[in-house]
């Protein structure tokens, strides 16, 4: 049924719970093609200002560098239950991200997720989750922050 599944990942524990899922999906169907995705806001201009370009370039490559290496350890993990998985480092608005990458690369299905803040907390960090849940054209599998 679907073909194309989007894993976007955080780097939390929390956004690993679903990877349970997303093994499961793939076991009751033919293996759908697994993209790992983790995207990080940009260096606040601010900041950026007040570095030298040369330490602002040296941060941006740390991130992207240690981006992708969890992202790999991930598809290691996933490989290691038959699932091969691909992976996408992303700067810019996490739910942007993701939403950009769903619509441009024919994604079916997105599984996430959802780190149930509530209240000042929801207001001050945003909720990536409900802008992806209200936004995408694909359906989308949260995975509610009490399931472990």
């Amino acid at each position: 049924m679907y073909k194309n599944m989007l894993v976007p990942l955080d780097g939390s524990e929390l956004s690993e719970t679903s990877l349970n899922h997303v093994i499961s999906i793939t076991e009751c169907s033919n293996p759908p093609a697994v993209v790992l995705l983790r995207a990080r806001e940009p260096l606040d201009s601010g900041v950026r200002q007040r570095l030298s370009n040369d330490l602002a370039r040296q941060l941006d490559e740390a991130y992207q560098e240690e981006m992708q290496q969890y992202l790999e350890k991930v598809a290691g993990f996933l490989a290691e239950k038959g699932i091969t998985a691909t992976t996408v480092a992303a700067t810019g608005s996490p739910a942007e991200a993701i939403l950009d990458y769903a619509r441009d690369n024919d994604i079916d299905i997105i599984v996430m997720s959802s780190h149930g803040r509530t209240g000042i907390a929801r207001w001050a960090f945003g909720s990536v989750t409900e802008k992806v849940l209200k936004e995408s054209a694909v359906p989308v599998l949260v995975i509610p922050h009490k399931i472990r």
